[in-house]
């Protein structure tokens, strides 16, 4: 019987879906990353570095590539199973609230969140014990559990079909 991670290294054997998971995981830490400097002077870099300091970049940084790159393998997963089962109709979106989650904490805690300021809130980054990384771990966490799940129902599915995925 297959266990979650072999489905996943299954679907992402193939071309298809590992070109899915490199683009949407591209594009979700873009976006990450815009939102993350837009409100720093310039956008740059090393000013967010220098007000926030090397760990919380660091592990800023690190957070949104993670769930950039769950989130790609989410994608991929969720197209396929869509194409599994063949009807189109849209299942398992618990992706989408890793994804929520991950843009609330995209921002700079001293500057402002993007998408906190458009709700009244520019500093609330700033306030939060740990300047918003508590929000990229919930959003991590999140995102892992949906690929989970999801990788999860797919075992359920027709085993025969994921076992001769090649195209």
């Amino acid at each position: 019987m297959l266990g979650e991670l072999d489905i996943i290294k299954r679907v992402l054997s193939n071309k298809k879906y590992f070109f899915l998971f490199l683009i949407s995981s591209l594009i979700t830490f873009s976006v990450f990353y815009f939102l993350t400097l837009y409100a720093v002077t310039d956008k740059s870099l090393w000013i967010f570095i220098e007000m926030n300091g090397y760990n919380y970049t660091f592990f800023s940084f690190l957070f949104m590539a993670i769930i950039a790159l769950l989130l790609g393998i989410y994608a991929s997963l969720f197209v396929f199973k869509i194409k599994l089962i063949n009807k189109g109709k849209l299942i398992g979106l618990s992706g989408i609230f890793g994804l929520i989650a991950g843009i609330f904490s995209s921002g700079c805690p001293m500057c402002g969140s993007v998408i906190f300021a458009l709700l009244g809130m520019p500093l609330a980054l700033f306030f939060l014990p740990f300047k918003g990384l508590e929000l990229r771990v919930l959003a991590l966490l999140i995102s892992a559990f949906s690929v989970y799940f999801l990788a999860r129902s797919l075992r359920k599915c027709n085993l025969k079909r994921i076992k001769k995925i090649g195209g």
